[in-house]
This record gives structure tokens, sequence and C-alpha cells, in this order.
């Protein structure tokens, strides 16, 4: 009798894109590119045998001279994303992992990293928090919940009805569907209750 496995976590993780390591891709395609710029005015100024100066200063100090700013702290960022790049892959991968459900119980990832076991979860939300940036700006931002309270004692602020982070998604990486969350929580833990409640007052 073959001895049955337990099914794989569910987890979700960041972008490629959003780790350092994606980052530093793209900081060293945006270097590539400015020396790119940098030869072909010199080439462009030689040719018509014009001062290579005034192209370069047109490039290099428009915008107030960001582009030389970044030029001169790019490689500096580079060189530390290098070194945090070649730390990291000695390390555990638990920073890049927004999402996990398995057996034992529940991970949320972020700043403040929590691991629940299912005796402590009551259940499991999505929520809508409205954010405020002015006087006629404001947005809905989506955000995970795990209960650690039972909806009956559920406080008024979703704030305080257990550990959150935001709904795992962006436009670096695909937005987690709560259908796939349901069917996660259902395979691990079938008494847990998972809902969407949408919009709440804080």
């Amino acid at each position: 009798m073959t001895k049955t496995e337990p099914p794989p976590s569910f987890v979700v993780r960041k972008s490629r894109w959003e780790s350092t390591a994606g980052l530093l891709y793209v900081g060293l395609v945006v270097f590539g590119l400015m020396i790119l710029l940098t030869i072909g005015c010199v080439v462009f100024a030689l040719a018509r045998n014009e001062p290579v100066r005034e192209p370069l200063e047109t490039v290099w100090l428009s915008f107030g001279g960001t582009p030389l700013i970044f030029a001169v702290g790019l490689p500096v960022l580079l060189g530390v994303g290098w070194v945090t790049t070649a730390e990291s892959r000695h390390e555990a991968d638990s920073e890049e992992i927004l999402l996990a459900i398995d057996s034992e119980g529940v991970y949320l990832g972020g700043e403040q990293p929590q691991k629940l076991p299912w005796d402590q979860v009551h259940g499991i939300c999505r929520v809508e928090r409205r954010e405020v940036h002015g006087e006629d700006d404001e947005t809905w931002s989506s955000y995970l919940i795990v209960q650690k309270v039972p909806d009956a004692e559920l406080p008024k602020l979703s704030k305080n009805w257990g550990p959150s982070c935001d709904w795992p998604g962006g436009l670096l990486t695909r937005t987690l569907p709560f259908d796939e969350l349901e069917s996660a929580v259902r395979r691990y833990a079938p008494h847990v209750a998972v809902n969407d409640r949408g919009r709440v007052p804080d």
C-alpha cells in the first residue's frame, strides 16, 4: 500500500519584477540605454563636425539635470542591488512569499510576516478599505484578513479582526482570484469560512 502524500502548499509569490533581482535587471537595462544614448550623441556630433558638448548638455542637463543625477547614482544602486541579490540567493525565499496556505495554517508575508495555525483561524475574508488622499481624491484598496475571532464577535473596525496583508496582485504580478483562495482553504481547512465582505467602514 503506497503512502498518500499531502497536497502541495498553495503559495502566492511576488513577481520576479518586484524582487531585488528584477529591479537590478531593470536598472542594468536603463544604465545600458543611457550609455548607448551618450555614445550616439558623440558619434552624431562628430559626424557633423560639431562640438560634442552641446548635444551632451542637451541630454544630460535637461529637466534640471535629473538624467545626470540619475546616471551618477545608478551605479551605486546597482552595486548595492548586486550584493543584496547575491546574498538573497543563499537565504530562504520567505521574503518573496506573499501568501501560503497548507495543512498547518496560513502564512501572511509582508513587513511583519505571520504564520497562524488553523486552530487560531476563525475565517478568511477579503475587504476593501477607503484611502483618502485629499478632499476629492479617494481610492479603495483590497486586503486579505485572517480572522482571529468568530463572526459574532468581530469588532467594528476591520483592522482589529486579525492580521492582514494587501490582496496579492498589482501592476507587475497576477491578481489572486477569489475562487482560488476559496479552493485552497477548502482543501486544507473546509471548516474555515471564506468571505468577500466588500467595502467596510474603515
